[in-house]
């Protein structure tokens, strides 16, 4: 029998934002969070990530609860929203993304600030 760490489906993407289109990056893929989170019951995590504010890299970690959820998530209509505005912020080449499988998770703590609340830093 799988647990629900096994069977979860893991997408991290690294992103490179055009130049001057920050802004509209960053409220388009706050809003696809907030709604992924919120309207797909298989959306169990979706965090974005500063990796690199100089040159505009950034990463999105994503956890569904399988393939199947993740499935959803790419029909879903927010999703579809997210695929236009992204054709005009991210640099040619600059979208790599990769998906595996959940090993193991040790961010359980429904205590911790971060799953209390999305916290916002621009």
């Amino acid at each position: 029998m799988t647990t629900p760490a096994e069977s979860a489906f893991v997408v991290f993407a690294q992103i490179r934002v055009c130049e001057a289109k920050l802004e509209r990056f960053l409220t388009h893929l706050l809003r696809l969070a907030e709604r992924s989170l919120a309207d797909e019951t298989g959306c169990l995590q979706y965090d974005v990530i500063e990796l690199d504010r100089a040159t505009r890299l950034f990463g999105v970690y994503e956890v569904y609860r399988d393939a199947e959820a993740y499935n959803v998530h790419r029909t879903s209509v927010h999703f579809h929203e997210w695929e236009v505005v992204a054709e005009g912020v991210i640099e040619e080449s600059g979208l790599d993304v990769q998906t595996g499988r959940l090993v193991r998770t040790s961010s359980a703590r429904t205590d911790a600030p971060c799953r209390k609340s999305p916290v916002e830093v621009v």
